[in-house]
């Protein structure tokens, strides 16, 4: 135990003797510091280093200062915390025992025993004996006093100089110690030697952006200023520019990198500066994703450095920019400006993102920016909106000139991008009570290629089925809408049109002065027809006297020619004008059947004034005035001259029959006018009775009504005159009486309304209108029962004309067999030459009885007065030549052609008036059965027989010729005699009574037949289909079976001639009620007219305009004539 409290008080010692080397060290340091300082402090105020010696000077104090302190203080105070090694209890046993000398030699064997019974090598009991014994004998002894720290006060010598010495200096002269101290401490900083002036920098920061420019002024203080000053950069001495006194300028021109420099004068320098370059903030690349709206198909692009832009409306543009030495980038719009953030980078660059959809233009900046500094220049560009535009449409409308109330359309669309739809519209402005109410409106969407920006397109609408009633009105119009994805569809109309249908009264009106002008038209051309004539026959009296033609003469006729042109032209005018009048009349208004079977009679009297053998004989004429023959033009002029004068014939009975049907119609329409105003009378007159509408509303509707009545008094009056007007006037029943009785009682019942007495005026009102049926009444029986009087008188009148025409032809027939029989030296030849002028005399007053009959009677057809006139001509002809006869003998035969032809006119003009006389007495049969009416109904029942019906009868006469032409050549081979020729006293061994007659009625029949058929195919041909082309084989041959019969050589050639032709016409009839029952199959009850294509028709107008064009482009070298007739043509094109 003594031995432990022995090693205690060893440690205690060896703590106390490192406290004691910590204090000394510590005097030790604070000398040893305070003398490096000074020393540092002397050299530096004495030396005034420069920067790398003051910089070497700091750090070497600086590692001395460490030693010391490491040396003198760390070390010892570490092992007073017996941190390392630190000296052993034998060394502590020794230094004590230098202190105390009668211990050194027990404490340091004390420790020696005590280590040997660690160990164990010895007896364990005396060694801890001897220990113990040795530790009491050393424990008064204070160990701890071997060490006295107040020894340390002699080491003030060492540290109490230095700091002397210090404070001295910093008492006396602070400068040799801060300054130099200054200096060391910024030992990195220059430090000028102290001059009579200080540099002083007059800018706040010595910072410029990268490639500007940098200004830098220093001032100077001081008692003495130096005059010059320079500026020392990267070893370059620069003088200062002097600003003014004191200071002076200097600019650093596009400054890229840092600069350090310091300033100069007299010899002294100031200290160094730096100028930091600030990196300037730099858009380096960008790129443009346009993602553009979806329903534009149209894939999205990416553009790289490209600012400026044209999108579509509704694109999405997302900008993508790398920039460099930015943290910010600022995309300003003219609106609204994006401050975006850095998205990532790579290379020191920066990246940022922006997206905007575009819906209008806009003016936009990029400009990057670091902190508060932004580019200098920022990049501006513009993004130019386009927008979606309005589609836009135009519609043509053409109305279908067969069928007014059908209308096609031709549009042309436009868009930007495409459409929707498209859409017709239409709806009732005026009118429609006639229309159900679900249909006064409409809408209809047509087909159209959305895709397609330019397109056109077509469209028909056909008005039939709204039961229009004059005066409805129809706006209608097209609209198209646009596939706008961003703003919604926009739509686009075309400009709207009115269809009107017209109104009565305008109806009325545009009838009076259509027929006015058709009836001054007819009469001029009838005027110029007899003009015509007289030149005519002057013309061919001329060249009578001359013996070949001559310039002058040509001149002439091709100027007959022009105006005989021209007067075609003028009645083909005439005749559309009339169709075109009649079409709206039906259009428009109701027409009874009569009427309408009337005004198509009418049509094809002004349809057949020029026939196609007239047409034929002007073409002829004008070949022979190129070949200048003489003798064929003289024929031929007199043909013209004839044709002349049934073209006035036929323009004057086509005026006549025109102003029939006018009064007619007109007397038609003021009946249905008259029952209409009796209605509304009557009705006015129970709204009267009952009172209750409004007084002032009565006496304004009968204001009205009287009016209207005014106007009906004025149309009679005009009725009356136009009918009288007429060479044979209609039986219109004179209504004077019940005109003003009828206006009477209406102003009977308006003076009684303005007394208030509404009983009395109704029953005025109702008198009035019991008048007006009863006169609408009398006016229809009236025009009724003399229609058909009328019609019994004109059958007797044609059953007269037939029997003289007959009895005519038998005459002719037996004078022309006298004719042959006599020789021209016989007497009796001469009183034969009477004899044909008193059948020719004959004929005239058969021609002006049949020609007045022809003007009443529709039924006879305008070759009913060619054929009179071809009658006439040919006995003028036979007259003349048999009186040239007696000098000329080769006129007799021709005499006897004349004859021929005479006779077989008669005959022709004996069927037709047979046929129409037909006609008539069954319409008679027709008007007298129960339920068909009482009306002038021409034709029977009302409708014109059809192809397949003419085709009938042509094949029943022709059957019935072919019986008789049997059974005259069986009566012909009966009664021959041999070694009779033809020509001799019995001809083609005709020997029985009346064979003569019955061969000339065949011819005739033949003759008749076969013009119709001629008539029947040109119809069939007028569409160029070419289907009356085999109806022209069957005339040929039907014309060589009249020569054969007109030869009397009948014979078994003619039989079979006239089988096969039967053939042909039984197979015609059969194909044509195949194709009657097919149109019948198909028809919608004769309402529904058939479809046109619109793109057809307008592709037809259109190609027709560009072949006339380019025919116009390179006129033809042609006669006045063909030229005019050319231009004629051209002429239609422009109708649309």
């Amino acid at each position: 135990m003594q031995s432990n409290d022995l090693i205690v008080k060893l440690d205690a010692f060896i703590r106390k003797y490192y406290k004691d080397r910590v204090i000394r060290g510590l005097l030790y340091s604070i000398g040893l510091v305070v003398a490096f300082f000074l020393t540092a402090a002397a050299l530096e105020y004495f030396g005034h280093f420069g920067s790398g010696t003051r910089t070497l000077l700091f750090w070497s104090t600086v590692a001395a200062t460490l030693f010391v302190v490491v040396r003198f203080i760390i070390i010892p105070l570490l092992k007073l915390f017996r941190l390392g090694a630190v000296i052993t209890h034998e060394e502590a046993a020794l230094i004590i025992g230098t202190h105390f000398t009668e211990v050194r030699d027990k404490l340091l064997n004390t420790l020696q025993l005590r280590s040997m019974a660690t160990s164990g090598d010895h007896g364990y009991g005396l060694v801890e004996a001897a220990i113990d014994q040795r530790s009491r004998e050393l424990g008064p002894i204070p160990f701890l006093n071997a060490i006295d720290l107040r020894r340390n006060t002699r080491y003030l010598r060492f540290a109490l100089p230095p700091l002397a010495i210090l404070a001295i200096l910093l008492l006396a002269a602070p400068s040799l110690i801060t300054g130099p101290t200054k200096r060391l401490i910024e030992h990195g900083r220059e430090f000028a030697p102290e001059a009579p002036f200080r540099f002083i920098l007059q800018n706040d920061t010595l910072e410029v952006p990268e490639s500007q420019d940098f200004e830098v002024t220093v001032a100077l203080e001081g008692q003495a200023i130096p005059q010059q000053v320079a500026l020392e950069a990267n070893g370059q001495l620069i003088p200062l520019v002097k600003k003014d006194a004191t200071r002076f300028t200097h600019r650093f021109r596009n400054v890229q990198e840092p600069v350090t420099f310091h300033f100069s004068a007299e010899g002294f320098r100031s200290q160094s500066f730096t100028l930091r370059t600030i990196p300037d903030p730099l858009l380096l690349g960008f790129s443009l994703a346009l993602e553009y709206p979806g329903y534009l198909n149209r894939p999205n692009e990416t553009l790289a450095n490209t600012g400026d832009i044209t999108v579509p409306v509704g694109t999405r543009v997302t900008w993508n920019a790398n920039t460099r030495s930015a943290d910010g980038l600022d995309l300003a719009f003219d609106d609204t400006t994006f401050a975006l953030g850095p998205v990532g980078g790579t290379g020191g660059q920066e990246g940022f993102r922006a997206t905007r959809r575009m819906l209008h233009s806009h003016t936009y900046r990029m400009s990057p920016r670091h902190g508060d500094r932004a580019a200098r220049d920022p990049l501006q560009y513009r993004v130019e909106v386009i927008p979606d535009l309005y589609p836009t449409i135009q519609v043509e409308t053409r109305t279908d000139s067969t069928a007014l109330k059908r209308l096609f359309y031709h549009g042309e669309l436009g868009d930007d991008h495409g459409f929707k739809r498209l859409l017709f519209h239409y709806r009732f402005v005026e009118g429609g009570d006639s229309v159900p109410q679900d249909l006064r409106s409409g809408i209809q969407e047509l087909p159209l290629d959305t895709r397609n920006t330019r397109q056109e397109f077509f469209h028909s609408w056909d008005l039939y089925g709204f039961s229009l009633s004059p005066g409805d009105k129809v706006e209608h119009w097209f609209e198209v809408w646009d596939n706008d994805g961003v703003n919604g569809s926009k739509s686009a109309r075309s400009t709207p049109q009115v269809f009107a249908a017209p109104t009565l009264r305008e109806l009325a009106e545009k009838e009076k002065e259509n027929s006015e002008a058709i009836k001054s038209s007819l009469e001029k051309n009838i005027k110029e027809a007899r003009d015509l004539q007289k030149d005519l026959d002057k013309m061919r009296r001329d060249l009578l006297e001359k013996k070949e033609l001559t310039w002058q003469d040509k001149q002439k006729l091709e100027k007959v020619m022009q105006r005989q042109q021209q007067l075609q032209q003028q009645i083909e005018k005439s005749t559309e004008q009339l169709r075109e009048n009649q079409q709206q009349q039906q259009e428009f208004r109701p027409q009874d059947e009569r009427l309408l079977e009337k005004q198509q009679q009418v049509q094809e009297l002004f349809q057949n004034v020029l026939s196609e053998e007239m047409k034929e004989l002007y073409r002829q004429v004008q070949e022979l005035m190129d070949k200048l023959d003489k003798d064929q033009l003289q024929q031929q002029l007199q043909e013209m001259k004839m044709s002349q004068e049934d073209i006035e014939k036929e323009l004057d009975r086509a005026l006549e029959s025109f102003k029939r049907m006018e009064v007619e119609q007109k007397a038609e329409d003021i009946i249905k006018q008259l029952e209409a105003l009796s209605d509304k009378q009557e009705k006015l007159a129970e709204e009267t009775e009952q009172g209750k509408k409004d007084q002032e509303e009565l006496k304004a509707a009968q204001e009205e009504l009287n009016k209207e009545m005014q106007d009906l008094v004025k149309q009679l009056d005009d009725l009356q005159q136009k009918n009288s007007a007429l060479e044979s006037p209609l039986d219109i029943p004179q209504t004077d009486e019940k005109e003003k009785n009828i206006q009477d009682q209406q102003q009977q019942g308006s003076q009684e309304l303005e007394k208030k007495q509404n009983k009395k005026a109704s029953q005025s009102q109702k008198g009035a209108a019991e008048q007006m049926d009863q006169l609408a009444h009398e006016m229809k029986s009236g025009m009724q029962s003399g229609a058909q009087e009328q019609q019994e008188e004109d059958m007797d009148a044609l059953r007269q004309l037939l029997e003289n025409i007959v009895q005519l032809s038998f005459d002719e027939e037996k004078l022309m067999a006298e004719v042959t029989r006599t020789s021209i030296k016989d007497p009796r030849f001469v009183e034969q030459g009477r004899t044909q002028r008193k059948l020719r005399d004959d004929a005239k007053v058969i021609e002006d009885s049949l020609f007045a009959l022809s003007k009443r009677v529709p039924q006879l057809q305008s070759i009913v007065n060619r054929e009179m006139n071809a009658v006439n001509g040919n006995m003028d002809d036979a007259v003349q030549l048999m009186g040239d006869a007696r000098a000329n003998e080769r006129s007799k035969p021709m005499a006897a052609d004349k004859q021929q032809h005479a006779m077989t006119s008669l005959n022709n003009l004996a069927l037709l008036l047979d046929e129409a006389l037909q006609q008539m007495m069954a319409q008679m049969n027709a008007q007298s059965k129960p339920g068909s009416g009482n009306c002038n109904k021409p034709g029977g029942s009302g409708s014109k027989p059809g192809d397949s019906a003419k085709m009938a009868k042509m094949k029943a006469n022709q059957q019935a010729l072919q019986k008789q032409l049997e059974e005259m050549r069986k009566a012909m081979q009966d009664g021959k005699k041999p070694g009779e020729k033809p020509g001799e006293k019995n001809p083609g061994g005709m020997g029985m009574p009346g064979m003569s007659q019955q061969l000339a009625q065949m011819a005739a029949q033949q003759a008749a037949i076969r013009k119709e058929m001629q008539k029947l195919a040109q119809e069939l041909n007028k569409d160029g289909s070419g289907a009356g082309n085999p109806m022209n084989k069957l005339a040929e041959q039907m014309e060589q079976n009249e020569k054969d019969i007109v030869n009397k050589n009948i014979t078994p050639e003619t039989l079979r001639r006239q089988q096969e032709i039967m053939t042909r016409l039984l197979e015609h009839e059969k194909a044509e009620r195949e194709r009657e029952i097919d149109q019948q199959r198909t028809s919608n009850e004769g309402k529904t007219l058939p479809s046109v294509n619109p793109a057809r028709y307008f592709d037809h107008q259109r190609r027709k305009a560009r072949e006339a064009e380019l025919l116009r482009t390179v006129p033809p070298g042609l006669k006045p004539y063909y030229r005019d007739r050319v231009n004629a043509y051209f002429g239609t094109f422009d109708r649309p």
